[in-house]
């Protein structure tokens, strides 16, 4: 679903100090720093610059800055973001949805109602970083935490695990859990070893049931 943007971060120059707080803290890396000039007034070396149009509005530099220098600007001119025709087909956006065991159409970022199909075509069509993804669909633009652990799954999935952060120690990746379906083929069969090492647990019951093969689960 499309994300209308309002509104975008402005920088209070006099109160900035160069911080990099809010640019550590921006899922769509709109905000980088520059040398402050001679002539600006301020108290700090650098000053926050941010590119309006990949703000989409989060807020997260504004709720982190510790000196009130980040406020939100109405847009006289709001944009959407979201909105685009896959070129991925529809087996492959499903395909990589059931290699971690969600469903396409199941909603994954609550904040900005972007669905798993919405992700993973964004992820096919050329979206290999978290930061890509958020700039495509707009997912993660909300409280940017719980819906990162599956867009990091499904970029796993795709092939683009080992992405680097961006910016280096940024504040907005965080690890992926261990899960079931991270022992699970393309097959869709658990790993034997970790099937025999557990036999009780039943964990092929349990995946063809995440994979909605219900005659089989």
């Amino acid at each position: 679903m499309a994300k209308r943007i309002t509104m975008v971060a402005a920088i209070v120059e006099d109160n900035c100090t160069g911080c990099n707080k809010c640019v550590l803290t921006c899922p769509t890396v709109a905000i980088t720093m520059r040398p402050r000039r001679p002539d600006e007034p301020g108290p700090g070396r650098n000053i926050a610059v941010v590119q309006d149009d990949v703000c989409y509005n989060a807020q997260n530099c504004m709720e982190l800055c510790p000196d009130d220098a980040i406020v939100m600007r109405p847009l006289e001119e709001p944009f959407e973001v979201g909105r685009f025709e896959p070129e991925a087909s529809a087996d492959e956006i499903g395909q990589l949805c059931m290699q971690c065991g969600v469903l396409p159409d199941m909603l994954i970022c609550v904040c900005t109602d972007t669905t798993a199909g919405e992700l993973a075509a964004a992820i096919l069509d050329g979206a290999h970083t978290p930061e890509d993804v958020a700039i495509k669909t707009g997912a993660r633009t909300g409280c940017a935490e719980i819906c990162l652990d599956p867009i990091l799954r499904l970029l796993a999935a795709a092939g683009h695990g080992d992405a680097p952060r961006n910016p280096r120690n940024g504040y907005q990746w965080y690890g992926i859990p261990g899960r079931l379906m991270n022992f699970v083929g393309a097959d869709g069969q658990v790993d034997p070893d970790l099937a025999n090492a557990y036999p009780h647990m039943r964990m092929q019951k349990d995946v063809n049931a995440m994979m909605f093969k219900m005659d089989e689960a």
